[in-house]
């Protein structure tokens, strides 16, 4: 079926004629240009599309797209989206159009994206807006929220998108955006206008200057909201209003509007039994048959619902059975019962929905009626179970609708104030409400609710992570428990005690209460807790991620609605996986933690959110990590600040140790390291104290400064013993064993490679020497000399030789603790470890060609004389020779800059006069893993093609460029530069073939353009490009495919175009390809 295109929604909304003239609001638009994406979110009236208006009238060009309810449709919404941009580039995205309004098959709106992506890219040239006016909208399709992320996640530079919205829209890639400094905010405070605009709007536009009493006046009254200060406006206009003060009254009075009128006539002209039940009725928020007829008495509320569906008259269902009002005609009928009647009409409400067990909308309507008393008895039991479901927001409402005494009555509303203090991470205001809470129980004798206080306000040092003030309260709570019949109580007490153990570095006696906590009852969510800290305070982080993975897959089904601090399931083990190394799940665990502490309105978890975001972005592969990881500590900090929860900054400044010190940032390592102990020594915390000291430790080792390291890993090592963590004593073991390589420390490092490696294999540690985890080697290869020292001394031999199996290097002899990369395709580049050679390091261009002869015959030993006459030919022997022998020393010492005098190189070999590369040496060479890719490629070719797809892929991913390309007229790399280029035109024409079969045109269109431009009488690639084009719809680009090949095979081979060209060529003129 067409889609009609109303070609309204893309014109930019026109200016209206009293509007003012925004400066500084249009510049600060302006800079969006500077980002990926700009958010413009504010609630209705606050002018947000008459903003964006001001951006037509500017230089750089702009797309404008103003949403509605239908555009939240996927394909509607690409559809204006292309169609937008085709008014700034007419007569093109063809293929992406054609995609769309296909009928027989739903096209991939990824690929769809894609492709009008990649020709968007091909026509900017400058700068340019995409505004998106209204965008809330899309909020009702996930899936075009989808779409629209992977859009601005892929559009060019040139491209800057504008999003105007009432609603926060959930774009799965706005956090690493705003990391990354990409998204500019505005948002309604940005809108709203100051007492200066208010005074000019009023003089410039709308003729009425107003007095400093009146600017001061509207700018209290409307906090600068326009659509406000219009009304207002408008009754001085029209006379309805004499001054400022009686237009702000009649602005926001009652409304007099068409619609309540209407109502207002046809409720008058209802029978009396229909109006009266409308009157009866008004309270509620929704009609039920049952309640209605328990509320009035009788028994026909059904077929007077049924009457009121049938005639539209205002009533919309919510569901099979419930219905409510329309807002505003509710309103109005509830505005036509006095005070009174309204009060009997909500208790005698209350009274049906507690027969009927519905406690929550008893509790609303008894509030409603004020009747306090029997509010409180419900919530006094059915708070507990509110503050369990996470349903904070309602249960405070409700609370701060009591008046005073009734709190002194009934305490327990008190606990439940301080628990949603507490869980919003309010925590002052929290240990205010358990104080009170307490005081009261006290007055009353009520044991059980003195230990209900006391828990509460020991929480509340929980959650921050103060055991020393935790102590006390728990200590008091578990002696006045004691000998009570409340087993669950009991036991919940002994967790908390187990827990505050666990953060005072206690783990041996926190398992003790947790274990008599179990035998009073079957361990639940909150057992599970504390054993997942216990284990990972203990080093178990196998069992621990287990239980929290499997938790996690429970809480994705059955979410949990109520924060829970630092316990959060996905942050723990977002901690874990960094441990452990596992870099993109980690982030991605920890990114879904934070955004649960943003849904839930719990800034502590969030700030916990954003740390753990932080220790992700150390590990993973990206330019940009360091400065994001920062970021992410230094927003944890801002949140821990506004808390005033200083505990909560320790991991940050943990975070920012390690970051600042493995950049070689001491300084500022050392402030941050010195910042964080401070802190978690008041708060008792060995454990993280002793991890930022091994952050620390690492730093200095990195730096050279072995003996700063030394002490500080002394320290570490000394607290992961007293806590009993296995996994904090084998990292600082590890760098101390580095530490004694360095300095050929064998006595030494003999002891410590021995424990390491008890530790590594009794729990299974292995990550820590071939994966970059959040505290080990930058660099894991960096570990390796340690193991091959261990191999070859004996100590844990078989841990050591499975370990350098897993990394390919079981038969290195040798190694330098870094692994040689080489670029060979494309700019010849060496990278030892993660650091590249930099030209002014080769110093001999001699000794660059040595190694790149050396690299070319990687598989072969070349005698010296062989080596002469490819690169001093010219030369005679003995100076042939001397160049020779300073070339390979510089070379070597290029290679290993580090390596001591007189032992053997972890590249070069020589035996006797041959010289080549050290056999089995830890090398990366990209034209061996081009090959690799191609052989499991071919392997996978005929069975599984998808998969051989994807090899071939990462295989010419590789090919920047032709072999050696600096070495262009050096006879000796000709032979391999001329097979590597054999290889990719092959591989390249058989990815081509299987992307014809998967009918990926625009695909196959890129691969044979490649192709043409290594090899411009490659015959196969022009028949590609034919069928694609014509594939396409694009027969005339396919004769002109054609007729290029033509001209080009007769230029340089002097040959006609093939058969099969010939019969693709005459099947596509005769228009037979559909």
């Amino acid at each position: 079926m067409e889609r009609v295109l109303f070609r309204v929604k893309l014109m930019p909304l026109r200016t209206a004629k009293r509007v003012l003239i925004r400066p500084s609001l249009t510049q600060r638009l302006l800079e969006a240009v500077n980002y990926r994406l700009t958010i413009v979110q504010a609630g209705a009236g606050y002018g947000k599309s008459t903003a964006l208006a001001s951006l037509a009238n500017q230089e750089i060009p702009a797309v404008w797209y103003q949403l509605e309810h239908e555009d939240s449709d996927p394909i509607t919404f690409l559809l204006y989206l292309i169609h937008g941009f085709r008014s700034l580039f007419p007569q093109n995205f063809e293929l992406p159009l054609a995609l769309l309004e296909e009928q027989e098959r739903q096209p991939s709106l990824s690929r769809v994206v894609d492709i009008f992506l990649d020709e968007l890219a091909g026509l900017l040239s400058s700068p340019c807006f995409l505004i998106l006016d209204d965008a809330h909208f899309l909020n009702a399709s996930p899936e075009t929220v989808r779409i629209l992320d992977y859009f601005i996640a892929r559009s060019p530079p040139d491209l800057h998108t504008i999003i105007s919205t009432r609603y926060l829209i959930q774009f799965p890639s706005l956090a690493r955006w705003k990391a990354r400094g990409e998204v500019l905010e505005i948002r309604q405070k940005d809108l709203a206008f100051t007492p200066d605009e208010i005074a000019s709007l009023f003089e410039q536009q709308y003729n009425f200057p107003l007095s400093p009493h009146d600017i001061a006046l509207l700018s209290e009254r409307t906090e600068g909201w326009p659509i406000a200060l219009q009304m207002v406006w408008k009754a001085l206009q029209s006379h309805v209003a004499l001054s400022v003060s009686q237009a702000l009254e009649r602005v926001t009075g009652p409304a007099e509007s068409l619609f309540l009128y209407l109502a207002l006539e046809v409720l008058e002209q209802l029978e009396p039994k229909v109006r009266d039940f409308l009157l009866q009725t008004a309270v509620l928020r929704e009609i039920l048959a049952p309640i209605c007829d328990c509320l009035r008495g009788a028994n026909d509320s059904a077929s007077i619902i049924n009457y009121l569906v049938e005639n539209n008259l205002f009533i919309v269902e919510v569901s099979e059975g419930r219905f409510r009002y329309h807002h505003l005609f509710r309103e109005f009928l509830y505005h036509q019962l006095s005070p009174q009647e309204a009060r009997q009409a909500h208790f005698r409400a209350a009274q049906c929905f507690s027969k009927r067990g519905e406690e929550l909308e008893a509790v609303h309507h008894f509030l409603s009626a004020q009747a306090w008393e029997e509010a409180a008895k419900i919530l006094e039991h059915l708070g507990r179970d509110m503050v369990q479901a996470g349903r904070l927001e309602l249960l405070s409402n409700w609370l701060r609708m009591f008046p005073p005494e009734i709190f002194m009555t009934y305490p327990a509303l008190l606990i439940y104030m301080g628990d949603i203090a507490r869980l919003r991470s309010r925590f002052h205001e929290a240990l205010g409400w358990y104080q009170e809470a307490e005081k009261h129980y006290r007055l009353r004798g009520d044991k059980r609710g003195i230990g209900q206080a006391l828990r509460g306000q020991a929480r509340v040092y929980l959650d921050t992570v103060d055991p020393v003030q935790a102590e006390r309260y728990l200590q008091e709570a578990l002696r006045i428990a004691d000998g009570q019949e409340d087993k669950e109580s009991y036991a919940r007490l002994l967790e908390l005690l187990a827990e505050n153990l666990l953060n005072l570095g206690r783990p041996k006696e926190a398992e003790k209460l947790r274990a008599q906590a179990l035998t009073l009852r079957k361990e639940g969510p909150g057992e599970a807790e504390l054993a997942v800290r216990v284990l990972l305070r203990t080093g178990r982080l196998n069992e621990a991620r287990r239980l929290l993975e499997e938790q996690a897959e429970r809480e994705r089904r059955e979410p949990i609605l109520r924060p829970r601090a630092h316990r959060e399931t996905l942050l723990l083990l977002s901690l874990i996986l960094a441990f452990q190394g596992e870099a993109e799940a980690a982030y991605q665990c920890a990114l879904e933690g934070t955004k649960r502490g943003q849904l839930l309105n719990s800034p502590f978890v969030t700030a916990v959110g954003y740390m753990r975001q932080g220790h992700s972005w150390l590990i993973r592969d990206d330019p940009q990590s360091y400065s994001i990881a920062c970021q992410c500590y230094k927003e944890a900090i801002a949140i821990s600040e506004d808390l005033t929860i200083p505990r909560l900054k320790v991991e940050a400044f943990w975070g920012l140790c390690r970051a600042h010190g493995f950049r070689g940032e001491l300084e500022a390592a050392e402030e941050a390291a010195q910042q964080g102990i401070e802190i978690a020594q008041r708060a008792g915390d060995e454990w993280i104290t002793a991890l930022i000291r091994v952050s620390m430790g690492a730093g200095y080792a990195l730096a050279g400064e072995y003996k700063k390291a030394t002490d500080c890993l002394s320290k570490a090592l000394a607290a992961f013993k007293e806590c009993s963590d296995p996994y904090g004593e084998a990292l600082t073991r590890l760098w101390l064993c580095l530490i004694w390589w360095r300095q050929n420390d064998k006595a030494r490092l003999r002891r410590d490679a021995e424990e390491l490696l008890r530790l590594v294999h009794n729990n299974s540690y292995h990550y820590l020497f071939t994966k970059r985890t959040l505290l080990g080697p930058p660099d894991p290869r960096m570990a390796v000399p340690i193991l091959i020292y261990a191999r070859n001394s004996g100590i844990h031999q078989a841990c050591a030789e499975s370990i350098l199996q897993t990394l390919g290097l079981e038969k290195v002899e040798v190694h330098p603790g870094y692994q040689l990369r080489i670029q060979t395709l494309g700019p010849f580049k060496v990278w030892r470890g993660n650091q590249e050679i930099t030209p002014s390091e080769w110093r001999r261009e001699k000794a660059r060609r040595l190694f790149q002869l050396m690299i070319t015959y990687r598989y072969t030993m070349l005698d010296r004389d062989q080596i002469l006459e490819f690169l001093w030919p010219s030369l005679d022997p003995e100076t042939a020779k001397r160049n020779f022998k300073v070339s390979l020393s510089t070379l070597c010492k290029v290679l290993e800059p580090e390596r001591p005098a007189g032992t053997p190189s972890a590249y070069i070999v020589r035996d006797g006069t041959r010289y080549g590369l050290r056999p089995n040496a830890d090398i990366w060479l990209d034209v061996e893993e081009m090959e690799k890719e191609i052989r499991q490629g071919d392997k996978l070719l005929n069975e599984k093609p998808d998969q051989a797809l994807e090899h071939y892929r990462r295989a010419l991913s590789f090919y920047q460029g032709d072999y050696l390309e600096e070495c262009l007229y050096e006879d000796w790399c000709t032979e391999e530069r001329e097979k590597i280029l054999a290889l990719y035109l092959r591989t390249a024409d058989r990815m081509a073939e299987l992307l014809a079969q998967k009918e990926a045109w625009e695909e196959v269109l890129s691969i044979c353009r490649a192709i043409l431009k290594r090899d411009p009488c490659w015959e196969q690639a022009y028949r590609w490009m034919m069928l694609a084009y014509a594939r396409t719809g694009r027969p005339a680009q396919a004769l002109k495919v054609f007729k290029k090949c033509t001209e080009r095979l007769r230029k340089e081979l002097q040959v006609d175009p093939s058969p099969a060209t010939m019969k693709i060529y005459e099947e596509i003129r005769n228009n037979l390809l559909r």
